[in-house]
């Protein structure tokens, strides 16, 4: 991440307010309510929109996990658009079992605010539909 990376930094310090600080509610009550989380990869694979289904699209995913951790990197692809690997282990709040996962999320921003985020369970698509790789 460079340092006149805008969408980067307002990435980074969003993870770290979700992740680091447990600031779900705060950090993502700003989003419009077209905003699209697309994660086809994850049940029913339908787009949430609007900050409310955000949140509770968070919810879930946290709430099955015991002693999660997170961890990312980010790669800038153009002033309105990020690539996010995420690193993320815990264990299974059911049967206690560790889990660790991999996956990449494209973040688009239009007029300087988040439209859209598309998650790829699988980093090295993520990386070809971000087209770093062919």
């Amino acid at each position: 991440m460079t340092e006149e990376s805008r969408i980067c930094r307002i990435l980074d310090r969003s993870y770290s307010m979700i992740w680091r600080e447990g600031r779900l509610d705060e950090t993502l009550r700003g989003l419009d309510e077209d905003f699209e989380w697309v994660a086809t990869d994850y049940l029913d694979g339908a787009p949430r929109r609007g900050p409310d289904s955000v949140i509770q699209f968070f919810r879930d995913w946290i709430d099955v996990w015991d002693d999660l951790h997170y961890d990312w990197e980010m790669k800038e692809l153009d002033p309105e658009r990020a690539l996010v690997i995420v690193h993320m282990r815990g264990r299974s709040r059911g049967s206690g079992v560790p889990g660790e996962m991999h996956f990449g999320q494209i973040w688009e921003m239009r007029g300087g605010r988040f439209k859209r985020m598309t998650m790829y369970t699988d980093v090295a698509q993520a990386r070809r539909a971000a087209g770093l790789d062919p």
